[in-house]
């Protein structure tokens, strides 16, 4: 006879072992037999939480504290998984019913902190890592978390010796001392001449130092400040180019076929595609090296127009970039044309997936704060988006930077409908055409200036650097410039750069059937807005209903490309 206690021993077996859908399933025979049994409700929460469905999971604590309300484990996780809805506030309140029941409960100190640190209210979250160090004075992790909130005050010297005391306590922790080394480097950045205190501690939160220090290997030493500058001044243009806090751009477009799209919401992945300690069965977007673009021109655009025609070898050495394209336009029928082609025949047969914000990372902050071990919240690995540069060769000019067009303003319907007449309407939505073409032009202009000083840094010591290694240094920002003639795709980009140390990675680059390299990047839940499908696509009205039964897809809507394809 089934015993509701070995399903619930069996399930959590499974969950230590990372297996959550087989930990899931147990926990539901050991409720069907035990209906009223708060634990399995609440470890199955866990398990939910361990594959990121935090709202199933909020469900299932939720049955847990109603069948035993004094459980402060089952506010604990409740609490960190509000955490991981990014819904900081409430999860405070979680943590601080658990605090009410354990007032030396370290870890709710702690990931109460964290969700403070997400709030930004740094100096509140320091005095929960204080009183976790009170409690166990030798907590590494709070020691960094502290360092990474006094980090966001600009107490960078007192944020360097909170990394120190964590790596007393663990010299291993690499997170302490990526934060220690940032911070070290960002003093030293503010403290060269004319260096624009507001925006030091922005680009220099992009700064790689492994993958500097690889680059210029074998250079020589009088040489390093001049590369370092070099670098630095790619990571300038990079911050005026990434697309975050503005709602206007909340949403972009990946182009794609139906078979592509097909996958991404509905297949379950390959064992061998499966991270350490990451049991999201979808497969997740990949990234494609550049090498596989369909613009002949792709990366040597930069170089022409940084070394004025003068012709040097661009292979990168060490270091290959891979990247993802988004449009600002949704539906756009030279995209559908572009992309989805079915059978290499037909046009207009592909869909465009409109991405939210949750997509990609949207904050220049502090590293990231640990959690209490005894519920690790995996943060989710975010790249930056980045707004393409389009030049004309032949001026040599910065002709625009991607941006919408006007036209799309006046088809987001949900902007219309809230005005009773058609032509308040149209005066509302030219105004916001208007400043938001003043806040491009200012990104331009900036971009503009910042590139004239990149190229005059670069003639300065042509004669004596290793170009080479300029070309290497400056993979970041290669592939965000393109052509003039690509201008009206007004495209934008993730772009990660992959080198040799890399290659022991479980995520390290791979092979697509002998054709396209690639890395893999992040799944698509949770981050889908809206998915059209081109003229000639078919299957939409089943892709519909099969998206209504897929956890992180519910709410998505499909819709027929309105673009005209005879």
């Amino acid at each position: 006879m089934e015993e509701e206690k070995d399903w619930f021993k069996e399930g959590y077996e499974w969950a230590l072992k990372g297996e959550y859908h087989k930990a899931i399933e147990c926990y539901d025979k050991a409720i069907e037999l035990k209906p009223d049994d708060a634990g399995a409700y609440n470890n199955k929460g866990i398990a939910l939480y361990g594959l990121g469905n935090y709202q199933q999971a909020i469900e299932c604590y939720d049955k847990a504290i109603a069948l035993k309300p004094d459980d402060a484990s089952a506010y604990y996780n409740k609490g960190n998984a509000l955490y991981g809805l990014g819904n900081y506030q409430q999860a405070i309140e979680w943590f601080d019913k658990v605090i009410a029941l354990k007032p030396d409960d370290a870890g709710a100190y702690n990931n109460k902190g964290n969700a403070l640190y997400g709030l930004g209210n740094y100096q509140q979250a320091i005095e929960c890592y204080d009183k976790v160090i009170a409690l166990k004075p030798d907590d590494a992790g709070a020691y960094n978390n502290k360092g990474n909130a006094l980090y966001g005050l600009g107490n960078y010297q007192q944020a360097i010796e909170c990394y120190d005391k964590a790596l007393d306590n663990n010299p291993g922790l690499t997170i302490a001392s990526q934060g220690k080394e940032l911070t070290l480097r960002l003093t030293a950045e503010r403290e060269k001449p004319g260096a624009p205190a507001k925006d030091v501690e922005t680009y220099m939160l992009l700064y790689d130092k492994r993958f500097f220090e690889e680059t210029i290997e074998g250079s020589r030493e009088e040489d390093r400040e001049y590369y370092d500058n070099i670098y630095i001044q790619s990571l300038k243009i990079l911050v005026h180019l990434q697309i975050k806090d503005d709602e206007r751009e909340k949403y972009v477009a990946h182009y794609t076929s139906s078979k592509t799209a097909n996958i991404l919401f509905f297949d379950q992945r390959k064992e061998e595609d499966k991270n350490n300690n990451d049991n999201e069965l979808l497969p997740r977007m990949r990234l494609f090296s550049v090498t596989n673009s369909n613009d002949r021109q792709e990366g040597k655009t930069l170089f022409d127009y940084l070394f004025d025609g003068r012709k040097i070898s661009q292979q990168a050495e060490k270091y290959v970039a891979f990247v993802a394209c988004f449009m600002f336009n949704h539906d756009n029928l030279n995209q559908f044309r572009l992309y989805g082609k079915k059978d290499g025949t037909k046009e207009g047969t592909g869909v465009s997936i409109v991405m939210n914000s949750n997509f990609f990372c949207q904050t220049s902050r502090p590293p990231l704060p640990m959690s209490d071990k005894r519920l690790v919240i995996k943060e989710d690995e975010k790249s930056p988006l980045y707004r393409c540069i389009y030049i004309d060769p032949d001026t040599n000019q910065i002709v625009s930077v991607g941006h919408r067009d006007d036209h799309t303003f006046y088809k987001t319907k949900e902007i219309i409908f809230n005005y009773p007449e058609r032509e308040d309407c149209i005066a509302a939505m030219s105004d916001e055409i208007t400043n938001y073409k003043k806040v491009i032009e200012e990104k331009r202009n900036k971009v503009i200036g910042l590139m004239e000083e990149l190229k005059k840094m670069i003639a300065e010591k042509w004669n004596v650097l290793d170009r080479r290694i300029i070309c290497d240094l400056l993979l970041n920002l290669r592939y965000l410039v393109k052509h003039v003639a690509f201008k009206e795709e007004q495209e934008c980009r993730i772009i990660e750069i992959k080198g040799p140390s890399d290659s022991d990675k479980k995520n390290k680059p791979r092979c697509e059937e002998d054709k396209r390299f690639f890395v893999d990047y992040r799944s698509l839940k949770n981050c889908v807005h809206k998915v059209y499908f081109g003229p000639r696509a078919q299957g939409m009205e089943l892709f519909q209903n099969r998206l209504s039964f897929e956890p992180g897809f519910e709410k998505v809507v499909c819709a027929r490309s309105t673009s005209p394809l005879a």
